[in-house]
């Protein structure tokens, strides 16, 4: 990686301020969307390999009632970044303990690989289910897919898939754990580029 950087620091630089000017637009339309009388949630995920942060704001994102949008930072251990920002919608079905939202989900991905940049629009849904309200022990999970006509750069199409356990420790204060399976499929029969297929734990606060 660092020849590669040494040998166009501008090309690499540029990449750089692009994600970074991505992430800065998604933060500041979750904050202007947020109203400080919704639920709005930051978190930090954990395993051997990789570190993600997710903000997520329970706003009205276009007038939609029970709408959140969401952004998230991810980093692997092998220098692959990923930017991500959804907007997401609630079922208008009544289901109890058992909540389901859904919408678009972007993902802007400098991966380890030089010139190996992906943008992807996916389309998937995120569920959670309150087994005891209580103690706020829940499952959740998530799934995202991007087909190759919405997938441009060095992939073909994006999987993002995933499940966790959680359980409040404090008022405002949960930890979880799960499973993730997150992964690119390279153009030209590249193969799969896998970015997370393991184990993670973390914490998450509510305000």
């Amino acid at each position: 990686m660092s020849v590669q950087f040494a040998k166009e620091p501008a090309v690499f630089i540029y990449r750089i301020l692009t994600l970074i000017g991505l992430a800065h637009i998604c933060m500041a339309t979750a904050l202007a969307q947020e109203s400080a009388k919704m639920g709005s949630s930051a978190e930090l995920a954990l395993s051997d390999d990789t570190i993600q942060l997710r903000y997520a704001t329970q706003s009205d994102p276009l007038g939609v009632d029970g709408g959140r949008l969401t952004g998230a930072f991810f980093l692997s251990e092998e220098r692959d970044i990923v930017l991500s920002a959804g907007l997401l919608f609630p079922s208008t079905l009544e289901l109890g303990r058992l909540s389901i939202v859904f919408g678009p989900q972007l993902y802007a991905a400098l991966l380890e690989e030089e010139n190996n940049d992906v943008m992807s629009i996916s389309v998937g849904t995120e569920v959670r289910l309150v087994l005891h309200p209580r103690t706020g022990l829940a499952v959740a999970g998530h799934a995202y897919y991007a087909p190759d006509i919405l997938t441009f750069g060095a992939a073909d199409n994006l999987t993002d898939l995933g499940a966790r356990l959680e359980i409040g420790i404090a008022p405002r204060l949960i930890a979880f754990g799960g499973m993730r399976w997150f992964e690119f499929d390279l153009v030209e029969g590249a193969g799969e580029r896998t970015l997370q297929e393991e184990l993670f734990v973390g914490f998450g606060y509510r305000f």
